[in-house]
């Protein structure tokens, strides 16, 4: 789905992924595949969701196998202004704040928005409900902006719930208190370069197989 603001948005996984449109699209799938390849890896590292830093961490050490050089890394507990509710799209603006373009942020917005008038039965709300939500009451979703060259900010928030989650995760309104003062936030920054992703890319397509096509799908 393009946004307007000169951006489209995918579903990868449990994640919300916004491709600048300068991207190319060889650029474009090989960061995508990055990406699902991350998730895949921490969560077969990782699968005690509550583990939310050994789950982060592998997902970044499986980041720099692939060549990504990380070079930022942020980690916020309970960020500051939440009130006694809050859905994503109310959420979002506390978490990215200054660490993306503000045409990012309105196109998460915009997409966060786009996906809640969806049924919860489609198959993106269905795919990121499947892979951020847990036992319905543990969420660990990334949000995240590519831009050209493969250069991808990315943050991944995780809380758990004490009231499940009932519907679509972009819908769902999260009573404050009711996180456990949980909330936590870690992110990064990182440069896929073409020439080390280039070693890995075959190793990478045969990994992934049909969860290339099954878990990584653009929002419409």
């Amino acid at each position: 789905m393009s946004t307007g603001f000169n951006y489209t948005t995918y579903v990868c996984a449990g994640s919300m992924i916004l491709v600048a449109d300068e991207v190319s699209g060889a650029d474009r799938q090989d960061g995508l595949d990055a990406l699902l390849y991350a998730q895949t890896v921490a969560s077969l590292k990782c699968p005690d969701v509550s583990a939310f830093d050994d789950w982060v961490h592998a997902n970044k050490m499986a980041i720099r196998t692939l060549g990504g050089a990380l070079y930022s890394d942020t980690h916020i507990i309970s960020p500051a202004g939440l009130l006694g509710s809050f859905t994503l799209s109310e959420l979002m603006p506390r978490i990215v704040g200054q660490q993306v373009p503000a045409a990012a942020l309105r196109s998460l917005i915009a997409s966060l928005e786009r996906l809640s008038r969806q049924d919860p039965a489609s198959p993106s709300n269905e795919l990121l409900r499947r892979h951020s939500v847990q036992q319905d009451r543990w969420i660990r979703l990334q949000v995240g902006v590519m831009s050209a060259g493969t250069r991808m900010t990315v943050f991944t928030i995780a809380f758990e719930s004490g009231e499940p989650v009932t519907d679509s995760l972009a819908t769902q309104r999260f009573i404050h208190e009711k996180t456990n003062t949980n909330l936590s936030v870690s992110g990064y920054q990182a440069l896929v370069e073409r020439e080390d992703y280039d070693l890995s890319r075959a190793t990478i397509i045969s990994l992934l197989e049909s969860r290339r096509l099954e878990q990584i799908v653009e929002l419409f």
